[in-house]
């Protein structure tokens, strides 16, 4: 049995991390993915080097992660022989995606205007930072900006009077990268039907957006954030620290069927009548006193005497724990969301993997290419014979 897009060849002439992201994805459901790069290299090559990761041909842990299993072709894209190999690579693809700025793919020729009437059976995919229409289209933007300070993230998940949030590392990036992926997979319907391509868009700010679309449309409706833990929107849905000094959070969604059996779990079985809370207006009436009794109740017990006796209750809860932890969780280790690989120096190396499984096939991590490694090969099948290659290498047309 085959991956899902097993003979689906994609052109990727992304960047950094969130096109990226979506090459990788696509490369892990079976696609064929060649990454066109600068003679010099993409810049997301040495993006680890930010959080203090080696960022070099013998290690490179983020750009594994991004970009395993795709080959690449060094291409000067400014040359005239550079855009005539694109040209006859796109001609075979049956997907393009970049998050390049429009601007710059409209240099090369490779904006969806050009491209629709030179190769209209391709699928073009695009993430910018803030959208393709409005006054801010061209504006440039990282997840940092464009997905979790403009959406409201950054200030309105903090705490009340805290200040804002560090924003987790190209959290925004990959989870806008799971759109685009998943925009061009759905058009190749489309393209197998009609031979017709399609213009797929996504950008940070419209990811930022739909992931804090319960926010955003509550906030309209008059609710306010940020909140503090102590004022949440709800007392059943709130962190709470155990004894032990461990925390945990806890998530009930349904008051008829659960307040009473948490009110006997920590042992304040008379609360299940106080006006003050024996209804659900009136417990959000009266929400700091009510999280103040349950900050105390947690305080009595370690984490793993609530955790037991959550589970027993059937009480939706989970230990709060630290992005260090995921690499010795057994349930994610059982499931595959991450794995462990070589790095091209034989050390261990830790992947996080992509989030859709299909049918029995297992995660298999393919290294990320070196610079310009699958040149020779690529130039090859697109019908280039040695003395063209060696031609093209000596004029700088590729390396």
């Amino acid at each position: 049995m085959g991956k899902p897009l097993d003979g689906i060849l994609v052109v990727d002439f992304t960047i950094y991390f969130a096109g990226p992201s979506a090459g990788k994805i696509l490369a892990d459901w079976g696609a064929n993915v060649i990454k066109v790069e600068p003679l010099e290299g993409e810049p997301g090559r040495y993006s680890g080097a930010v959080m203090g990761l080696r960022a070099d041909d013998g290690s490179n842990p983020y750009w594994e992660l991004l970009n395993g299993g795709k080959r690449t072709i060094s291409i000067n894209m400014k040359s005239t022989d550079g855009q005539k190999i694109m040209d006859r690579l796109l001609a075979r693809a049956n997907i393009f995606i970049s998050n390049c700025r429009l601007q710059a793919l409209s240099r090369l020729g490779l904006e969806y205007e050009t491209m629709s009437v030179k190769h209209p059976h391709i699928i073009w995919g695009h993430i910018c930072g803030y959208g393709h229409n409005g006054d801010e289209s061209g504006k440039p933007g990282f997840d940092a900006a464009a997905f979790w300070s403009r959406s409201g993230a950054l200030l309105d998940v903090a705490d009340k009077d805290g200040n804002p949030l560090t924003n987790p590392f190209a959290m925004g990036d990959i989870a806008t990268g799971c759109s685009l992926a998943g925009g061009v997979a759905a058009c190749l319907y489309k393209q197998a039907m009609s031979g017709r391509g399609e213009k797929v868009v996504t950008s940070l700010y419209a990811t930022g957006i739909w992931h804090s679309a319960c926010l955003v449309q509550s906030t309209w409706h008059g609710d306010e954030w940020p909140k503090s833990r102590r004022q949440p929107f709800s007392p059943l849905c709130n962190s709470f620290r155990c004894k032990d000094g461990r925390w945990l959070y806890m998530s009930i969604m349904e008051y008829k069927r659960y307040f009473s059996v948490l009110c006997r779990v920590v042992g304040r079985p008379e609360l299940i009548v106080d006006p003050r809370f024996n209804n659900e207006p009136a417990l959000r009436e009266h929400c700091a006193v009510f999280t103040k009794i349950l900050d105390e109740a947690f305080m009595e017990k370690d984490y793993e005497e609530w955790d037991r006796l959550l589970i027993e209750a059937d009480i939706v809860h989970d230990r709060i724990g630290h992005f260090k932890d995921v690499a010795s969780d057994l349930q994610a280790l059982a499931n595959n969301y991450v794995y462990f690989t070589h790095d091209r120096e034989g050390t261990d190396e830790l992947i996080p993997a992509t989030p859709v499984q299909f049918g029995e096939w297992n995660m298999e991590h393919k290294n990320a290419p070196l610079m310009g490694e699958n040149t020779d090969e690529i130039m090859t099948e697109l019908g280039y014979c040695q003395e063209d290659i060696e031609h093209f290498k000596k004029g700088g047309t590729i390396s």
